[in-house]
């Protein structure tokens, strides 16, 4: 899950241009980001009427090492992968056709994917519409106070600098050396929901990885901000000189970009999962380790991997076995809301996972919900047939299930409860007698469909609302 921002159902005609950019406000936390707190009753004035009773019902949020009704054999890939059959979990689901049509609609969804090499992305009538409206869009949830300032005057200082930042020359392309926040705007203040919590700041869009490359748009004149587009994010990085490559021409980040790769298959020393780097010497039996060419501040680094680094030299056919796998590799690490401390939120997990496979997937879950080689609207279903039609889906492809604010990898069935895994921080369950009970996650985790039940956020099977099917 990732920083929270209405969904293009509701906004109006000029809001959802924005979203055809904004692609790192991506899925809300589990739909409803604000911490519900339990108010307790006050002492009445003395001589007043009783005091209503307390309610029993936790006032903060509970942490939790693992969700209801999910037993350690489910936190594995071999079990479910078991209950598919190993013909079933190593069958290739995507030939070549079908990737090339999973880009072609990438690219050209609303909140896709835009290669940053294109000139389309400099356009200035663009930048200024962007930042023009999600600057608006913020100051309106502040002065409707649904966005706290930590630091009051915040926004008015990051819509100066907004102003002050002139064009920077084209192509200004670079490739991102440490892993880096991305800002909504520039200012590292905090834009928070009441009542506060310091992980969850608004102004949050996105995190880079090193090996990502962006165009750099704008900068402010003291060059602390700098705008960039990701490709599949825009925002603003601070410092950029600290994170990120000098800048190279299209001729040479093209070259780099083409020549042989070195896909990461899990995080190591800094790099991250689904990352890819070009090689520069293949492992020998005189010098095991494998050389990739990283990059760093200063220009091009060649970094020598040891012969036990979690590395692939091509990228992975997407099957299940392989993406089950991978999926489980990253349980139980943190859940990062928009990218914070460099950890990961439910579409940035999935992001990362699919470029394993070559496969490149937006930062909007709403977006990443219509890929898939087919995109199933649930939103009239019964819960029945709902979780008739994805169980029938997820026996023949990967299935990713969709509610607005949250996005999942379908693992199958066990018994009556059907069964996801996703980055996540929290989730409801009723209190009697008060309000609904925040449960604490925050990471990697293996949930069932039913959390929420008979909450103000409802079960996960209720609010599905879609699913990208990837296979057959």
């Amino acid at each position: 899950m990732s920083p929270r921002w209405p969904h293009q159902g509701g906004i109006s005609p000029g809001q959802r241009a924005w979203v055809s950019r904004m692609r790192s406000w991506s899925s809300a936390l589990l739909g409803a980001t604000l911490l519900l707190g339990c108010p307790r009753a006050s002492a009445p004035a003395p001589g007043g009427d009783p005091a209503p009773a307390v309610s029993d019902c936790p006032s903060a949020a509970i942490p939790i090492d693992r969700a209801p009704d999910v037993r350690p054999e489910h936190e594995s890939a071999d079990y479910w992968l078991a209950k598919l059959g190993p013909e079933a979990s190593d069958a290739p689901l995507l030939d070549q056709a079908a990737r090339e049509l999973l880009r072609e609609r990438v690219a050209a969804l609303p909140g896709g994917w835009r290669d940053p090499l294109g000139e389309a992305v400099s356009d200035p009538t663009l930048i200024d519409a962007e930042l023009r409206e999600r600057l608006e869009w913020l100051r309106g949830r502040v002065e409707a106070r649904k966005y706290l300032e930590l630091e009051p005057g915040a926004l008015a200082r990051a819509a100066a600098r907004i102003a002050a930042a002139t064009p920077l020359p084209a192509p200004n392309l670079h490739f991102v050396a440490r892993e880096a926040p991305l800002w909504c705007v520039p200012s590292d203040e905090g834009l928070y929901t009441d009542p506060i919590d310091r992980e969850f700041d608004r102004n949050r869009c996105a995190s880079l990885h090193p090996g990502e490359y962006l165009r750099a748009l704008r900068s402010t004149p003291d060059r602390e901000w700098t705008y960039v587009d990701a490709g599949h994010s825009v925002g603003w990085i601070q410092a950029a000189a600290d994170a990120l490559e000098p800048a190279s021409t299209e001729a040479a980040v093209r070259e780099r970009l083409a020549s042989p790769r070195v896909y990461l298959t899990a995080d190591f020393q800094g790099l991250r999962l689904g990352s890819s780097f070009p090689l520069v010497r293949p492992a020998t039996d005189q010098s095991p380790g494998t050389t990739i060419s990283i990059p760093g501040v200063g220009g091009p680094i060649e970094a020598t991997l040891p012969s036990d680094a979690p590395i692939s030299l091509a990228a992975w056919d997407l099957t299940r076995r392989a993406l089950f796998e991978r999926s489980f590799a990253l349980l139980e690490q943190p859940y990062g809301w928009g990218g914070r401390e460099g950890n990961r939120d439910c579409s940035r997990y999935l992001l990362d996972l699919f470029a394993l496979f070559d496969l490149r997937l937006p930062r909007n879950s709403g977006v990443q919900a219509q890929l898939g080689t087919r995109s199933v609207d649930l939103s009239g279903l019964d819960e029945g047939p709902k979780r008739a039609a994805i169980r029938e889906a997820g026996q023949a492809a990967v299935v990713l299930l969709y509610m607005p604010g949250h996005i999942m990898l379908y693992l199958g069935h066990d018994g009556d409860h059907d069964y996801g895994i996703s980055a996540l921080s929290e989730y409801l369950e009723p209190c009697p007698g008060g309000p609904d009970t925040i449960y604490k996650l925050n990471k990697v985790a293996v949930t069932t469909l039913e959390l929420g039940r008979a909450t103000e956020r409802r079960a996960f099977i209720e609010r599905i609302d879609r699913m990208a099917v990837f296979g057959p």
